[in-house]
């Protein structure tokens, strides 16, 4: 109450019952008579405002449900999308293996032809070779005469006949002015034979005895091999003409080169061939294409092996993105689900809570109407109807004889003069800088205010909002509340 001489400016009070209906901005009358300008645009709290309290708390609630249903299927859809993005990144993972398996099949299939292609080649030029050779071999064999000098340089040195001055086929003449020439120089001096004169083809007729250890006087080639056009290249030793160690070429020898034997050259030098090497033919290069082709054939199943191991890890750790997408939805599901729970229960607190609100509102309603028949039922005790608020008892805030004229005596001589006095015009507050203003308020059942908002940064202007409730302030027109969460709004 304010302007009154009985209380205090701002002090809380109940007035006894009214006549007829409470309008804000109009003068009501009591049944006592007292008289009572009501500000702003308040309405007294009744039954009906409480259910309709229940009411915007349920709306809310289940604004509150849908806001929890919307961002669990936000939720879902960043999970699908998460899912999607794994099994993409796996196709993509996949077809990257399976590119690189198959650039590196083609370039395994093009090093195979590559190496075959090679050893065609080889083979190709060992049958040339072996055929020049061949061909050379039967020219000099026409020739008898030029055998003396056969023997082909190693290293860029020549070779030397070994064994004596005179050795040769038999059938050539041994004619002296001939034979300085038949003999190849090795660095400015002449080539001898170092054994006897009697070398020919006889010793090809029969098959030499294989033996242990190189006769006596007879130089030892070790590390040899049969070239194409039947000489033998190797390394000597145990010869008066070449150190030891040293790599020589012969001439052609008759019959076929046997390691732990005896070969004699066609110029009629003798050799023992230690080991048991074997001349290299044109059959050996054969069998070096066909090992190419068996070592191209493991190198393209390894490498197969290695791609198809590969797309298994691939293929792995496609399933493994799977799973865990699949792990990550089942959990925001299960999040989603907590939470729509949780909302539900909330709600469904809030619900009872209202309920219990608004019957304990009832029962004080009820109350009050019972008490006020009662006190309506005892005209007597009107002149003291003004309830107390605060411990305080209420009071006629007018004439001492205030009542029904039945009752009361009549109203002394000051009682008109309060009647007749008007209030000051109220001056319209403003709002404080930065809180926004409540237009067409009302008060709620659970200590919440309902109406349309403006000067908010949250909100438009003229839009209805519901606060939380009010826990300081006086709740008037003109007036700053603030709500338990903080919030301050200025009462218009």
């Amino acid at each position: 109450i304010s302007g009154s001489g009985a209380f205090k400016d701002g002090e809380p009070v109940t007035t006894s019952p009214i006549r007829g209906k409470a309008v804000g901005g109009t003068v009501v009358v009591t049944k006592s008579g007292s008289k009572y300008f009501l500000s702003g645009g308040d309405s007294p709290a009744k039954a009906s405002n409480n259910a309709k309290a229940a009411a915007d708390a349920r709306a809310k609630a289940r604004q509150e449900a849908a806001e929890a249903k919307k961002a669990a299927q936000e939720e879902a859809r960043k999970v699908a999308a998460a899912k999607k993005q794994a099994q993409l990144e796996a196709a993509q993972a996949k077809k990257a293996a399976q590119e690189e398996a198959r650039q590196a099949a083609l370039a395994e299939k093009q090093r195979i032809a590559e190496e075959r292609k090679q050893a065609q080649l080889e083979a190709k030029k060992k049958a040339e070779e072996a055929k020049a050779a061949l061909a050379a071999k039967s020219k000099q064999a026409s020739n008898p005469k030029a055998e003396a000098a056969s023997v082909a340089p190693v290293m860029g040195r020549p070779t030397i006949s070994l064994f004596g001055l005179g050795g040769g086929d038999e059938t050539a003449p041994p004619a002296p002015v001939k034979s300085k020439p038949e003999v190849a120089p090795v660095a400015g001096r002449p080539t001898i034979s170092l054994f006897g004169f009697g070398g020919g083809d006889e010793s090809d007729k029969s098959a030499p005895a294989s033996m242990t250890a190189a006769p006596r006087g007879v130089p030892v080639i070790s590390r040899w091999k049969q070239s194409p056009d039947g000489s033998i290249s190797g390394v000597i030793s145990g010869s008066g003409a070449f150190k030891d160690g040293e790599p020589v070429t012969t001439s052609p020898i008759r019959g076929k080169a046997v390691g732990g034997t005896v070969v004699v050259t066609k110029s009629g030098s003798k050799y023992f061939l230690s080991g048991g090497d074997s001349p290299a033919k044109a059959s050996n290069n054969a069998k070096a294409a066909a090992d190419a082709r068996a070592k191209a054939r493991q190198e393209a199943a390894e490498a197969k092996k290695a791609a198809q191991e590969e797309a298994r890890k691939v293929a792995a750790a496609k399933k493994q993105a799977q799973l865990e997408a699949a792990q990550a939805k089942k959990a925001a599901q299960e999040e989603a689900r907590q939470a729509a729970l949780a909302e539900k229960q909330r709600i469904a607190e809030e619900r009872k809570q209202a309920q219990l609100e608004a019957k304990k509102k009832a029962e004080e309603a009820k109350a009050a109407l019972a008490a006020k028949s009662k006190q309506a039922s005892n005209p007597k005790a009107e002149a003291a109807s003004v309830a107390p608020v605060m411990g305080r008892p209420t009071i006629s805030l007018f004439g001492l004889g205030g009542g029904d004229d039945k009752v009361a005596p009549a109203p002394s001589p000051a009682a008109p003069k309060v009647t007749k006095k008007q209030p000051p015009p109220a001056v319209k507050k403003q709002a404080p800088r930065g809180v926004p203003t409540l237009s067409g308020w009302r008060l709620n059942g659970d200590g919440s205010i309902s109406g349309s908002i403006s000067g908010s940064p949250n909100f438009k202007d003229g839009e209805r909002v519901t606060t939380s409730q009010i826990v300081n302030g006086r709740i008037e027109s003109g007036s700053v509340v603030k709500t338990g969460s903080g919030s301050q709004y200025f009462l218009g």
